[in-house]
């Protein structure tokens, strides 16, 4: 964190239960503030989620309430600003989920201007509020995680010395970035499409797999890349950080691959940055994308392929390599495939 220096910091609570949002404090007016904003900076720093945006216009509320602060403009107004945009979008959205039996969560809308990489950044973000037990007054009570800042969603808007807005990377802690966060609140467009961004990791990924892992171990390579073609064919939106962690709980079949296994991990982990094609580590799956290029077939012998066309389930205990007297085989659970392949007794007329 040293090299992160916060300028400016405001929270606000923002509950639908409350007419507007409640001002909870603004720079110095509450002790431990300051220390509370510098772990929830650290956290965020720390998070490998984003997706690039660009702010649709510079006059919406958001955008040009950052300017102005640039400009000179009170931080305590403008960032109370903020909170009441806010506040009125999650009434809006509250209104149409209503049907659904949901609720907006509650939460504190934390502002924070700091320089960071030479640059004057604001970081917007939404905290759980939650209930919590004080056992000093034993009540209780309401307030912000203090043993980790659960970050709901986060905007981090990079601002050049001409007051230009350089980046805006958003997150969030679902799988998929809220609408309504980054296109009523933020009033932001995506800089690169769903479709982009799953092909080039769909790429990405398979070409890894192809060079570190199939020359190496094919069984852990089919394994793998299964468990991979599942993610994207049932997963809606894609954390990356999620796939990694379901790729890091892989057991190796062969020794080999097994001492080649963190090294591939990393390489995993590295995909949307170290790819010939990078790509976003958060966005929503466009499966037609990648519909045909999840089909591989799998020579077997003169006029016999094997042929998958997406994920298998339980593929570990329904296909299996062996040998006997006769040779080499591969053996697959398929009760369509004993229906048809079954020895038949003649005399039953079948």
């Amino acid at each position: 964190m040293t090299d992160i220096d916060v300028l400016e910091y405001s929270l606000h609570r923002v509950d639908l239960q409350e007419v507007g949002p409640v001002l909870l404090a603004v720079d110095g007016s509450a002790s431990g503030l300051k220390k509370y904003a510098e772990r929830v900076l650290k956290e965020l720093f720390e998070s490998s989620r984003a997706r690039y945006f660009r702010f649709q216009s510079m006059g919406e509320l958001v955008a040009s309430s950052l300017v102005d602060i640039l400009d000179g403009g009170d931080w305590g107004d403008k960032s109370s600003e903020i909170a009441k945009k806010l506040y009125d979008v999650e009434v809006d959205v509250q209104e149409r989920v209503d049907k659904l039996g949901t609720k907006v969560r509650r939460g504190g809308l934390l502002q924070i201007k700091i320089k960071h990489e030479g640059k004057v950044k604001f970081v917007i973000t939404k905290i759980d509020d939650d209930d919590f037990f004080d056992e000093t007054e034993l009540e209780l009570k309401s307030g912000l995680p203090a043993s980790k800042a659960r970050l709901q969603k986060t905007a981090v808007a990079a601002f050049s010395d001409e007051k230009v807005c350089e980046e805006l990377i958003l997150s969030d802690s679902k799988p998929t970035i809220s609408e309504y966060w980054y296109r009523y609140f933020l009033v932001a467009a995506q800089l690169t499409d769903s479709e982009t961004n799953t092909k080039n990791a769909f790429q990405s990924i398979e070409r890894l797999l192809n060079r570190e892992v199939k020359k190496v171990s094919s069984v852990d390579y089919w394994f793998l890349r299964n468990e991979i073609v599942g993610h994207f064919r049932n997963e809606e939106s894609l954390a990356f950080d999620d796939l990694v962690e379901k790729v890091a709980k892989h057991k190796p079949e062969s020794e080999v691959f097994k001492d080649k296994f963190p090294g591939f991990l990393d390489a995993f982990r590295n995909l949307p940055k170290s790819s010939s094609k990078p790509f976003e580590t958060q966005f929503d799956i466009a499966p037609g994308v990648i519909k045909a290029k999840i089909i591989k077939k799998i020579f077997l012998d003169q006029n016999f392929e094997l042929r998958i066309s997406g994920e298998v389930e339980d593929l570990r205990t329904k296909i299996s390599a062996d040998e006997d007297s006769k040779g080499k085989f591969v053996k697959i659970y398929s009760d369509a495939g004993y229906e048809e392949f079954k020895s038949r007794d003649p005399r039953s007329g079948g």
